[in-house]
């Protein structure tokens, strides 16, 4: 873990999706469908409201118990390759946050299915499959983690008050245990992966999965690597990164950016001079209102924040056209990430989900509705094979 100390969270309020959850998996040889031979038959997830085709893999979604005494047990939704399940990698992804479902990644970014909105605000989506799921060359496998994430609970809620290597050491037991009931893909190269926050949730996990392997822990586990997408690090290092990366991508002038560097000397997370704060703010103002996890894309608001109060707050002044364009699929609008605001931190105590960490209580560029709703419905639930009464938004 690249931060300098462990951050002491407790998982109930993070993400905007605390309650979002799918899995499947599929086996695909010379383009005939090979169920899992050793899979659980009551994990196998045979169809889901709103999709109306075949599954281009075979899918399974449950939970694996990581600790009877207490009762707690992490969700997963398993999809497997459509490629060549056999042979093609697992990649075991989570979203970060901390505290977002890893089905935020399984329905807004690499998921075997597009979800076009309905009509109206309950209406359901339609699924669709996905032409750059990573399952056409991977065995995707989404967790939610750790216990107080989407589906994922425990009976005692002493467990939601955790930390980083609580939460890696409960991932490595929910694997070795996962592969208890999956033990064909054993052999398959594994991979961790995630983004945001799991830039700390992944290399920690990775680190005792090695640890596990170097100790002979069974089943040994087929470890190859992790891929981690803007991730996050520790409070120094991300916070020094906003001033030049918005430089290097031509959003401040040159004399503003060389002007701040001078005044806070590369210290840009914590400005310890009134010239050096006063630098920033400039450049802060500059940003306001871009896409910041994606400033090639344009925002989403809904529709009243764009008028009244505040709407300059979330508008882009510098930058009002930047990124927009024709999606083929209006849910487009919210691919591009979940959005942490800026400049707010990660630190212990309470995790804060974003309407409290926003100034206007909205959470800028994310349009979450279509899986809100989804989620969020009875027979979907009942589908993922998902306990209904946990995490709902």
């Amino acid at each position: 873990m690249a931060g300098k100390e462990e951050k002491e969270t407790i998982v109930m309020e993070g993400c905007a999706l605390l309650l979002l959850g799918v899995f499947t998996i599929l086996l695909s040889l010379n383009n005939n469908t090979a169920v899992v031979e050793a899979a659980p038959l009551r994990a196998r997830v045979t169809s889901l409201p709103g999709f109306f085709g075949k599954f281009a893999s075979v899918h399974y979604a449950g939970y694996v118990t990581i600790d009877k005494e207490h009762g707690r047990s992490l969700y997963y939704y398993f999809v497997t390759s459509e490629n060549n399940p056999v042979s093609d990698p697992l990649v075991l992804w989570f979203n970060g946050g901390p505290a977002c479902s890893s089905f935020y990644g399984f329905v807004f970014e690499h998921g075997p299915f597009n979800f076009i909105p309905g009509n109206g605000s309950k209406a359901m989506p339609t699924l669709v499959e996905n032409p750059y799921t990573w399952a056409k060359a991977a065995n995707m496998l989404y967790v939610d983690s750790p216990a107080g994430v989407g589906f994922s609970y425990s009976n005692n809620t002493n467990d939601y008050h955790t930390g980083d290597s609580k939460t890696a050491s409960d991932a490595h037991v929910f694997l070795l245990k996962w592969f208890e009931d999956y033990s064909e893909f054993l052999s398959n190269p594994l991979y961790i992966s995630g983004e945001s926050y799991a830039g700390v949730y992944v290399p920690t996990l990775a680190h005792d999965v090695v640890n596990g392997i170097e100790f002979g822990i069974k089943p040994i586990l087929n470890f190859k690597g992790y891929a981690i997408g803007n991730g996050a690090t520790d409070i120094e290092f991300d916070g020094n990164a906003i001033v030049p990366f918005a430089y290097g991508m031509g959003l401040i002038p040159i004399d503003v950016y060389q002007d701040t560097e001078h005044a806070c000397k590369g210290n840009y997370w914590n400005a310890t001079t009134s010239d050096c704060q006063s630098k920033l703010d400039i450049i802060y103002q500059d940003l306001q209102g871009l896409n910041i996890y994606n400033i090639l894309e344009p925002c989403y608001y809904e529709p009243s924040t764009m008028e009244g109060e505040g709407s300059d707050k979330i508008q882009s002044k510098n930058f009002p056209k930047l990124g927009i364009n024709d999606h083929s699929l209006p849910i487009g609008k919210a691919m591009v990430g979940h959005p942490w605001p800026l400049r707010s931190i990660t630190k212990d105590g309470l995790i804060q989900n974003w309407y409290k960490l926003s100034d206007l209580q909205i959470i800028t560029c994310l349009d979450t509705h279509v899986a809100d709703v989804w989620l969020n419905n009875a027979s979907v639930r009942q589908a993922l094979h998902a306990l209904p009464h946990f995490n709902n938004i």
